[in-house]
């Protein structure tokens, strides 16, 4: 479904399983940017009711999985810690070339939040089965955020594919996500969703 080219290692959810505030504290951070990622493509067709609207319902849903990752950190007796840098979001902006076309750059951003949220929900699902025989309750939480990261990945990539027209689209999209599986291989040593 999700159409990516590497599956993450149970190494890494074991990893997580062992820091679990350190992971939530980025899950959390990760939501936060989702959100403002959601609202600044806005502006590349801020005359487009439909695309506002659903925009605005994405990011407001991302500041609502925010707040529930923070009550996961409460429950657990966690604190909410600082932002860590997302090496894997900088990685994957470098595969496109630098440009000023405004629409270039608009689709790579609705590329680029597809493929970050696919991740995300590929990984939220190793996770979950991880997590089941320790922290049932979190591991039902990560089964259930999958839909809505499924949901988003299709939204963005949707988005994309209506703006510029698949032909443009797709070929670019299957050179991102080899590029993509490359780069998740030689990531999943520290324990953050990216990571």
């Amino acid at each position: 479904m999700l159409g990516l080219k590497a599956t993450t290692p149970t190494s890494w959810a074991k990893l997580v399983k062992e820091n679990l505030d350190i992971f939530l504290t980025d899950h959390a951070y990760n939501e936060m940017k989702a959100a403002q990622s959601a609202m600044a493509v806005i502006n590349h067709q801020p005359g487009n009711e439909e695309f506002v609207k659903t925009m605005s319902a994405l990011a407001i849903e991302e500041m609502q999985h925010f707040e529930m990752v923070y009550e996961q950190i409460q429950k657990l007796n966690f604190k909410l810690g600082k932002e860590q840098m997302n090496e894997y979001a900088m990685q994957l902006r470098k595969f496109f070339p630098k440009t000023k076309d405004e629409n270039q750059r608009f689709y790579q951003k609705l590329m680029l939040s597809s493929l970050i949220e696919a991740r995300s929900c590929e990984r939220f699902s190793v996770l979950a089965k991880i997590l089941e025989k320790d922290y049932p309750a979190l591991s039902q939480f990560y089964k259930d955020l999958f839909a809505s990261e499924a949901r988003h990945y299709s939204v963005f990539l949707n988005y994309a594919r209506d703006f510029a027209g698949r032909d443009f689209i797709d070929p670019i999209w299957e050179k991102l996500l080899t590029y993509e599986a490359q780069l998740i291989r030689n990531l999943g040593k520290k324990p953050l969703v990216h990571g």
